[in-house]
């Protein structure tokens, strides 16, 4: 499996790493802001449950409207079991993917995505625009429904191609900041709903969010326990810029990683998507004694956060649905 760049900005955006890179390399390429950053950081404790231990059923369900992003070269016919019906994919877990550290959590997973996508209609779902770039080509990739701890292997009916990229925005400006990009499936999705996602307005600050994806390629996470901020530093230093680009993007304190870009953003109390997941800090460290990488923890202050989330009402594509 491979994970590649998907974009360079001024900042830094959550993108894809290869696999095959070097420790020193993933100190040196970051997912989030400027030309170089580690890819994960945790807000206060570690947030994220195993999709089928989380305690709210709803967003249970809902999570199974939240696809994987995937090279389709890293899937082959299970030939083990039924290679006709059904797929399996190259076994590699996060502690060799990432040099993660062994007794951080999650290290001895499989990782397989890239990115994190999520329906909006029978054959449409959404990502972040810098997910799908010319480095990651719509026949290039598969979307794969049910990607959870334990998964070996992928029925046929839950993997779904890209027919063809509809709309999608990469820019951004001092003023003006667009990451999204609308899928259109090779088939309606059969027995997953679209989820239901705001189509006007703003949520209000400090509203409870939550997040479906999967963090670094892990099978599926949920993670809640972030709220809306009012912003960051940036925000204090430049807030005239900060003002308008906000039109277009909302702050939060998510615990999320690079393969959650493009993961749907709820409202916990309305269970509306609220928005794409579209950057986020550099917080992941080199534990110099043990020679691994760990998480990186940051305060859950309001000036604290780094995760940027498209609002998903900017899609003008949306508005005919």
């Amino acid at each position: 499996m491979d994970f590649n760049h998907l974009i360079t900005f001024n900042i830094k955006k959550k993108k894809a790493i290869s696999l095959g890179l070097t420790l020193l390399q993933l100190c040196l390429i970051k997912p989030a802001y400027g030309e170089g950053s580690n890819f994960d950081v945790i807000y206060g404790k570690d947030n994220r449950f195993e999709t089928s231990e989380y305690p709210d059923r709803s967003f249970r369900d809902k999570a199974k409207s939240v696809a994987a992003m995937v090279r389709t070269r890293s899937l082959r016919p299970d030939f083990a079991t039924d290679p006709d019906n059904f797929t399996t994919f190259f076994k590699k877990t996060a502690s060799r993917s990432y040099n993660v550290c062994k007794d951080e959590p999650y290290a001895e997973q499989n990782v397989l995505p890239i990115c994190t996508g999520f329906l909006v209609a029978p054959d449409t779902l959404v990502t972040a625009g810098h997910c799908v770039t010319e480095d990651t080509p719509c026949d290039s990739y598969s979307w794969v429904f049910g990607f959870e701890e334990g998964t070996t292997r992928f029925s046929n009916d839950n993997i779904y191609r890209c027919k063809e990229v509809v709309s999608t925005e990469l820019s951004e400006t001092k003023f003006k900041l667009k990451d999204y990009a609308v899928i259109k499936l090779d088939r309606e999705v059969v027995g997953r709903e679209p989820l239901e996602f705001r189509k006007k307005g703003k949520p209000n600050w400090g509203e409870d969010l939550l997040i479906i994806g999967h963090p670094y390629g892990l099978p599926q996470k949920i993670a809640d326990g972030a709220k809306v901020k009012t912003g960051n530093l940036l925000g204090v230093f430049k807030p005239f810029q900060t003002f308008f680009r906000k039109q277009d993007f909302f702050i939060t304190n998510l615990d999320s990683f690079v393969g959650n870009s493009g993961s749907p953003v709820f409202n916990q109390e309305t269970g509306l998507v609220e928005g794409i997941l579209i950057e986020g800090a550099d917080d992941f460290i080199l534990d110099e004694e043990e020679g691994c990488q760990r998480t990186a923890y940051k305060k859950n202050g309001n000036h604290h956060a780094e995760e940027k989330v498209f609002r998903i009402n900017r899609i003008e594509y949306l508005k005919n649905l």
